[in-house]
């Protein structure tokens, strides 16, 4: 089963990611509760048969693994600059709100490429 508009699929988690990063901004590592709200997606959302699975796992396996390299890029970055410039380690927030920015990077990183790629998918239909 997929969801019969991906572009609004994609556009909720980028939402959802977006609004999770602010409630981490505003209420520290606690504003990560904001991303229950993907719960509500399978609800809100009509699902569909998936008429090609080949190519659709083929699509959502790119997205995925690019979503991971940025994450995996971001992860590193942040411990380069907290090991080896200290200048730079006074201006970041502490490591446990670093971390806990992940997750909603992410799923907000998936929502992006996944937007791009799905606009892609439908441009193959025609």
């Amino acid at each position: 089963m997929k969801y019969k508009n991906l572009h609004i699929a994609f556009l909720f988690e980028i939402f959802i990611g977006f609004g999770t990063l602010i409630s981490i901004a505003m209420l520290g590592p606690k504003g990560i509760a904001a991303l229950s709200i993907i719960a509500l997606r399978p609800i809100l959302l009509p699902r569909e048969e998936i008429k090609d699975p080949k190519h659709y796992y083929q699509k959502f396996y790119k997205i995925l693994s690019n979503s991971l390299a940025i994450i995996f890029i971001m992860i590193v970055l942040i411990i380069v600059i907290t090991q080896f410039i200290p200048a730079y380690k006074i201006k970041l927030p502490p490591i446990e709100v670093l971390f806990a920015v992940i997750l909603p990077f992410f799923l907000l990183t998936h929502g992006v490429i996944g937007l791009i790629n799905s606009s892609d998918m439908e441009k193959e239909k025609d």
